[in-house]
């Protein structure tokens, strides 16, 4: 869902504004430190009630003030979004939301950094996240199935723990395999839609790298994750917590039978990368009937002019409402663009204009 109108009053570095942005296309100049990477988290906290910078959104507060305010108008919603240094406070409509994901849900949104090329070779956690992203938008499910599968994950975990009432064990175990064979179904569709969806539309961009893209679920093929849960749960007492599960699930990235981050080079890397960014990004825009909001900080560093027109491009054809940092004045290659909005940010202040 396409943002309108961002209201910004103690965010970090930069001065309290009001913005108007366009439906397709926002870039932001300025120099290193002068705040656009804070205007595009600014974007996400307002979308996702969370930061792609830090865990701890009171560390958003300008240094002198008690809290931070933004307020933002969507094509078919207002959110007005509060942290001072004791709670958040998010408003839909001037109505109180209590969890996150009820603005997550409303709002989609993702972020393409320095940081998001970890995906290639960094911990599985990243890679769980990447896919689930998209689930989260595009199964209506999802979410509730998530929270039971944490829930009774949560409640094994404090059991084996504290050693304490193991006799539910074997309920916490059924419930967890009831909740993790939804998800895990999920998981599995959408690799395989991934997969499919790079392979039809995204190896000009791989330029000849033979990419494949397995699920790998969180225990071992020949068992059942009940059989598993029994066959370690001695092991699991012991160590406190459950070893085996969809938390523990991976997504394998694979060229000529090797791991890709063992074997290409880091700009190969950085276009498996953005392949697998493009390809969930076409799912969920598929899915969702309404924009998808992607920040995109400072690819020009991270990415050659060819990859750059092959990126920009695709994106031109989707829904997408783009924020893109650090270029120069005027639409990046690739993007047939004829009216957009650029926004330049010097010591805090951003200063927009209008350019068509």
């Amino acid at each position: 869902m396409a943002i309108s109108q961002l209201s910004l009053t103690d965010f970090r570095n930069l001065k309290s504004t009001t913005l108007e942005f366009d439906r397709h296309l926002n870039l932001v100049t300025g120099d290193n430190g002068s705040g656009k990477t804070s205007l595009l988290e600014a974007v996400h906290v307002l979308c996702q009630g969370q930061s792609f910078r830090t865990p701890h959104l009171k560390e958003c507060i300008r240094h002198d003030a008690s809290g931070f305010l933004l307020f933002g108008r969507f094509e078919k919603f207002k959110v007005g979004l509060a942290r001072n240094d004791k709670k958040l406070e998010i408003r839909v409509d001037g109505r109180v939301i209590h969890r996150r994901s009820d603005l997550v849900r409303k709002s989609p949104v993702n972020v393409v950094n320095a940081d998001s090329f970890v995906l290639i070779d960094g911990a599985p956690a990243r890679r769980r996240a990447f896919l689930d992203w998209c689930l989260f938008h595009v199964e209506p499910s999802y979410a509730n199935d998530w929270r039971r599968y944490q829930h009774s994950l949560k409640q094994r975990n404090r059991m084996l723990k504290t050693r304490q009432d193991l006799k539910l064990l074997d309920y916490w175990d059924q419930d967890l395999v009831e909740s993790s064979a939804r998800l895990g179904e999920m998981r599995r569709h959408y690799t395989t839609r991934l997969h499919d969806i790079v392979q039809e539309h995204y190896l000009e961009l791989l330029t000849e790298i033979p990419l494949a893209i397995e699920y790998q679920q969180g225990w071992p093929e020949q068992d059942t994750l009940l059989q598993c849960l029994a066959k370690n749960r001695e092991r699991d007492i012991r160590s406190g917590y459950t070893g085996v599960g969809i938390h523990r699930d991976d997504i394998l990235l694979t060229t000529r039978g090797k791991k890709v981050g063992e074997v290409l080079s880091r700009g190969q890397s950085k276009r498996v990368c953005l392949a697998l960014f493009m390809a969930v990004l076409r799912m969920v825009d598929d899915a969702c009937g309404s924009a998808v909001v992607l920040l995109i900080d400072d690819l020009q560093s991270e990415l050659d002019n060819r990859g750059q027109k092959l990126v920009y491009g695709e994106l031109a054809e989707m829904k997408i409402q783009l924020f893109i940092s650090n270029i120069d004045d005027s639409a990046p290659t690739g993007i047939p663009a004829k009216e957009y909005k650029l926004f330049h940010v010097e010591h805090g202040i951003i200063k927009p204009r209008n350019f068509s």
